[in-house]
């Protein structure tokens, strides 16, 4: 009862309820507004080739992913970019599917390194599980990948931060 459909203009409503849903922002008017300034604004690719989201039986948008331009280690890389699955969808395989599908996008756009990426925090413990499961493996240093940190601080917030994802995943496990 899902599909996947592209980004369409008139979109970027729909991928600001999802990120509002999911806590990501206060307002539709702030996503709308960080929309504007993270794909629309400054930006040579194209959303409605790289903005996948995700349609119900009903024809309602639950959730979105994007397949984006991004700097890692000073090197312009392919970066998977706001994951986002609204509350109500959760544990389906939702966000599985879209990776899946982004995935498969990286190489129809003819990416050959091997090099993709994200980002995400220690909040989003259950979805940094399933990143594992496609490959992703944390980055803990040698260099920072804040101008505000040295690399000794970088590497010893990143490694807390790891110890507490697997806290947190073995406890989200061992409910389950």
């Amino acid at each position: 009862g899902y599909e996947f459909v592209f980004y369409r203009p008139g979109d970027e409503l729909n991928w600001a309820r999802i990120e509002c849903d999911v806590g990501q922002f206060s307002s539709l008017e702030s996503g709308l507004e960080y929309f504007q300034r993270e794909f629309v604004r400054d930006q040579r690719l194209d959303p409605q080739q790289r903005m996948l989201f995700v349609k119900d039986k009903n024809g309602e948008y639950v959730a979105t992913a994007s397949l984006w331009d991004g700097k890692f280690l000073g090197t312009l890389r392919q970066r998977i970019h706001w994951v986002a699955v609204k509350d109500k969808c959760a544990g389906l395989g939702i966000a599985k599917a879209m990776l899946s599908r982004l995935m498969r996008l990286y190489t129809e756009l003819g990416y050959d390194d091997s090099t993709i990426y994200l980002v995400t925090g220690t909040r989003n413990y259950p979805a940094v599980s399933i990143y594992r499961k496609f490959g992703f493996k944390e980055y803990v240093g040698p260099t920072s990948l804040s101008s505000k940190l040295s690399d000794e601080q970088f590497v010893e917030q990143a490694t807390t931060a790891v110890s507490i994802i697997n806290d947190k995943i073995a406890q989200y496990k061992s409910k389950k």
